[in-house]
This record gives structure tokens, sequence and C-alpha cells, in this order.
């Protein structure tokens, strides 16, 4: 597999983790995306080891970073690490294992969208209208741990050289108290207010393909552009609660049919890498995650990822 390979599958897996639009946007939609983008950080930076595979070499990639996004009003954001650890078989072949911790807060501002709770079919509200919400809250956290087969495409003692790795990964994700509360605006029920819960708690097994091209930059430096798809399965239940005077609606309670959280990826990642130190700034996570993430979940309008690493050899 070379370069023009690999490149030429790129829009083919961008077109595939690609959701389909919604028949029309609404707070649900919003909702959904915002968490989604946590996830979509995390797999676009999953780490890499920066060494080529020896037959009985351990090396180590140790890395911590920074993501955040919005969807419309909604925030989230915060801090993310992870851990790489791998071991050569031979010159060609070797294994890793990996694992990563994200603790993120939701926030926001105050906003208008559509209320349309379609997760219940008896609603006892005019809906569905044109609410304001505000407040937006609730604790983020995604955790996962896995391990990878890792080829070398390359031969040995290549300056530039190809990495292929494929892994799989299981990972929890656990949004708690994510709440806002909303005021409807128009209609027969105009005035009434309430809150809207998302809080869900999910597993996933993801199963991910990446391909890493490692070139040197001089003689202290290399770069390595990297591209990683996958999907986490099956989709998991986004949950929904509903309240307002006197009903409590929750799907959680089996008063209704959840939506569903957890969408195919595409990630592209570039680390800087200063070889003395074994320090890397991944430049391309943070060019890449902004346009990636538009693409695939519309709704979300900025978002921003910082992320460093350390190898260790």
């Amino acid at each position: 597999m070379n370069a023009k390979a690999i490149l030429a599958l790129l829009p083919c897996l961008i077109l595939g983790a690609v959701p389909a639009w919604a028949a029309s946007e609404d707070v649900h939609f919003i909702a959904e995306h915002l968490p989604e983008a946590g996830q979509d950080a995390r797999y676009t930076s999953l780490p890499f080891l920066a060494d080529r595979m020896e037959a009985g070499k351990w090396q180590q990639t140790f890395q911590v970073g920074y993501a955040q996004a919005d969807a419309e009003f909604l925030h989230i954001g915060g801090p993310m690490v992870a851990f790489n650890a791998g071991r050569g078989l031979s010159d060609r072949w070797g294994f890793s294992v990996l694992g990563f911790y994200d603790s993120m807060k939701v926030s926001g501002d105050t906003g208008r969208q559509v209320l349309r709770p379609f997760f219940f079919k008896n609603v006892p509200l005019d809906l569905p209208q044109t609410a304001e919400f505000s407040n937006p809250r609730g604790d983020y956290r995604h955790w996962g741990i896995g391990g990878a087969f890792i080829r070398e495409l390359s031969p040995a003692g290549a300056d530039r050289r190809w990495t292929l790795t494929g892994g799989l990964l299981y990972d929890h994700l656990e949004i708690k108290n994510y709440q806002m509360d909303y005021r409807i605006l128009a209609g027969r029920n105009a005035g009434v207010t309430g809150v809207l819960d998302h809080s869900s708690d999910v597993n996933f097994v993801t199963p991910y393909l990446g391909a890493q091209y490692t070139r040197p930059l001089g003689s202290s430096w290399s770069l390595a552009p990297r591209i990683v798809a996958g999907a986490p399965l099956p989709p998991g239940d986004f949950d929904a609660r509903l309240t307002g005077p006197g009903f409590d609606l929750s799907t959680a309670r089996g008063q209704g049919n959840p939506g569903k959280i957890g969408d195919a990826f595409v990630g592209i990642s570039a680390g800087l890498i200063h070889l003395p130190s074994g320090l890397e700034i991944d430049l391309g996570a943070t060019l890449f995650y902004p346009i990636l993430e538009k693409a695939s979940h519309p709704g979300v309008s900025r978002s921003l990822m910082v992320m460093v690493a350390w190898h260790h050899r």
C-alpha cells in the first residue's frame, strides 16, 4: 500500500462517516451532536507510536490535550489523556495496548430551537413548538481501553515509511445531568416551563483502522501524517426525559423510545516530532478536527483541539 492508495480512500471514508441530514433540525438534533463531537475528538487523536517495530523492543506514547465544541447555544470542553504501549514481534509486526480518559463539561448560553420530543407518543403539550432553552449543563466522561496489531509496510531501513494499525476498543460514554431548562414560546402552551434531560450511559465496541506515514525533517525532526477510521458499535441509546406541569416522562423508564448516539468516524492528524526529546505537537488534529466536525455533525458551528505527546523509547 502506498500514499496514493491510502489517500484515494479518503473521500469514501469521509462520506461514509457523515450522517444523513435530519428531516429538520431541533434541539434534540444539536443535543446529540454535541457529545458526539467530544467522541470524535478522541477518535481523531488516538495515540500512535513513533518508532518502527523491532523484535523484543517496547515503546510508549503518553498524550495530553484539550478539546471543545459548540453546537448553536450549547458548549462542551475539557481535558483528554491517553497512552499507548507497543512491542515489536519482528521488524514488520508488533502489537500495542492503549487507553484513554476524557472529562468534559457541558455549558452554554440561552438560545431558541424547536422542542419536538419524538421520543414520546403522548406528551400533554401542544408540540412541536419553538422554545427558549437556558442553563445547559452536564458532565461528560469518555474512557476506553483496547489493543491493536501493527504492520510495517515499508522495508527495514527505509527513510520514509508507512505503518498500518488495526485495533479494537471497549469504550464507555457517560453524560450525567445533561439538562437544559425550556420555556415554550408559541402555541396553546406558550409560557409553560420545564426541563429537557438527555443524560445517557452507553458502552461501545469500536473497531478502527489507522495509517501513519513518517518522514524525516532534517536530523532532529520528523513529520507523521495519520488517518484513522472506525465506528463505535452498536449505536447506543440516547435517552430523553421531559418534565413539565404535572408530568415527567423518561425513555429510561420505558415511557418512550430513545434515539441513538455513536457515529462512524474519520480523523486526520499530523504529528511534528522532536526526535531528541520525543515530544510531539499534533498540528494536523488542530487543523483538520474543526473541518471534519462541521462536515460530519451538522449544527456543530465551532470546534477546537490541542494535543501534545511524549514518545518514550
